[in-house]
């Protein structure tokens, strides 16, 4: 199932790791930050391991706390709000094993921080209970032998990575929120880049002489090309589509009924459970059984601020023609 027409899970930086064998370019591919713990709440190491990890205490500037979390500060910040559960941190974050860069936020998020809800410490050496201990403006590397995360996890290192090898996580804090800060401030950010959106919509309409256009309270576009009969699906419904997606400037993303796009074939979701983007959540609302429609979704319906794929720059907005087959 393609990625394009899937929703975009929050950027919530986990910082978990998924073991994947294999290259360290399929590992790339993974979804490193969007599970919050594949590392059981066993804490049970093997003696070599335990031993590698006591080794750590001489590294220069690397202290294990009483909980076995193993942190070096690089730089402190001088701002004195402290994280305390449920805030959220908008953070830089480098994951490496060994030497190998696995994942730079800067790099995957626009060069944009990426926000990072802080829950109470599940386990001993719990990484959480590290981002609690920061502040704005604070540098820190945490790290765990790859050994003890491995076993902690209950699966196997990739093939590459050698005896010693740590997982490391260079985080920047760049603020500290409490939940309605960062509602708040997600609310404005959101609202800015709709405006910008509309009255990109607005001209384009004008530009390619698209008329009868209808619009939501959301800033949802749509034009109807064959109306359908009968009920409109409810929240909870699994529906039929068949779709083409593409960016303003016509070049197409994804599609099921172009055999470029490899998956010539229905596709099927339930509506209104996040399993799509905000706004095709909305648009098939507003489908009959046998509509065809085409969508105008602006970005913060789609992808926001994040790339949805290599074809999808942040602040995309996105046109799909839409047809609903069925549902159920």
């Amino acid at each position: 199932m393609n990625g394009m027409r899937m929703s975009k899970k929050s950027n919530t930086l986990l910082l978990s790791v998924i073991f994947i064998a294999g290259t360290a370019k399929a590992q790339q591919k993974s979804d490193f930050l969007i599970k919050e713990s594949v590392v059981s709440k066993s804490d049970s190491v093997s003696k070599p391991a335990v031993q590698k990890r006591l080794q750590a205490v001489v590294d220069p500037g690397f202290t294990i706390d009483s909980t076995g979390l193993d942190y070096k500060w690089i730089t402190r910040g001088t701002d004195t709000q402290t994280a305390r559960v449920g805030d959220f941190g908008e953070m830089n974050v480098v994951f490496k094993i060994g030497d190998t860069i696995m994942i730079n936020t800067l790099e995957m998020n626009n060069h944009m921080p990426v926000p990072q809800q802080f829950q109470a410490p599940s386990m001993k050496g719990d990484l959480m209970g590290g981002l609690l201990k920061m502040k704005a403006g604070d540098s820190v590397v945490f790290r765990m032998l790859m050994d003890t995360l491995a076993e902690r996890a209950n699966q196997p290192k990739p093939n590459w990575v050698k005896p010693g090898d740590y997982a490391t996580w260079e985080v920047k804090m760049v603020s500290i929120k409490t939940k309605d800060q960062m509602e708040a401030a997600t609310l404005e950010k959101e609202n800015r880049q709709l405006a910008i959106d509309d009255k990109i919509l607005t001209e384009y309409f004008k530009s390619h002489k698209i008329q009868n256009v209808k619009k939501t309270a959301s800033g949802l576009y749509y034009t109807i090309l064959k109306q359908g009969s009968g009920t409109l699906p409810k929240t909870g419904q699994r529906v039929t589509v068949n779709y083409t997606g593409k960016r303003l400037d016509g070049v197409k993303f994804d599609s099921n009924v172009e055999p470029a796009f490899n998956h010539v074939e229905p596709f099927s979701f339930l509506l209104g459970k996040r399993n799509v983007i905000k706004g095709w959540d909305e648009a098939i609302a507003l489908m009959k059984k046998g509509t065809k429609a085409t969508f105008y979704i602006p970005s913060t319906l789609a992808y926001g601020d994040r790339n949805g794929d290599e074809k999808i720059p942040p602040n995309s907005i996105l046109i799909f023609d839409i047809e609903l087959l069925s549902f159920k």
